[in-house]
């Protein structure tokens, strides 16, 4: 069960290891649960999960550079916390390149861990609210008929309304009339804030 701060998910085939940690994040009240190995992992999570990972690199089965890119392939934006007591220059550098929020080496200091997977929730959070918006704009995006999408597309061009009635062969009013709806549906009031909005939400304007 995930809490809004997310779930801190646990992998390591060291029980002692995964108890530790999982003893320390449920300390603190957040949501944790721990597996024996990355096939499990893989197997009991079925949807995109919300919150880190923390991985040792080295497992029988799956290693953690392995599951790294498991995770890289499903596009899950998910931030790995990546332990180790064999630790070397390669092995970080290999796991960064596989898209690694951070590594550490055994033994580590439990706030060492601890601010790491702060870091890795606040992170986690922040592209949590970022799809989120990018959502609720698309769905906006929607609600618009084929002739406003037309008139979209020449507002966010910074065409002005007489250019867009005269391209489009159409009255100024009827122009106005449908960048008015336009702004409506986005909740905006302004041009400005409409390519703000837009903008911001991450959608490339050509796929609009």
């Amino acid at each position: 069960m995930q809490s809004d701060s997310g779930t801190v998910f646990i992998i390591d085939d060291d029980a002692d290891v995964c108890q530790s940690i999982k003893f320390m994040v449920q300390s603190v009240g957040l949501a944790v649960e721990s597996f024996g190995s990355a096939e499990q992992f893989l197997s009991s999570v079925v949807d995109e999960p919300h919150g880190c990972l923390i991985t040792d690199i080295r497992m029988l089965g799956m290693s953690g550079l392995q599951l790294l890119k498991e995770i890289v392939a499903m596009n899950w934006e998910l931030p790995v916390i990546v332990i180790t007591g064999f630790g070397d220059i390669r092995m970080a550098v290999e796991s960064f390149k596989a898209g690694a929020f951070t590594f550490l080496e055994k033994p580590y200091r439990d706030q060492e861990l601890w601010d790491a997977i702060v870091e890795a929730l606040a992170k986690s959070k922040a592209k949590q609210v970022e799809r989120g918006f990018k959502q609720e704009v698309k769905a906006r995006l929607g609600k618009l008929t084929i002739d406003e999408t037309v008139v979209l597309r020449e507002l966010l061009d910074s065409t002005p309304l007489k250019a867009i009635a005269t391209k489009l062969n159409l009255s100024l009013r009827t122009i106005d009339l449908r960048r008015r709806s336009i702004l409506d549906k986005f909740k905006v009031e302004t041009n400005i804030e409409l390519t703000k909005l837009i903008v911001t939400s991450g959608i490339p304007l050509n796929e609009i």
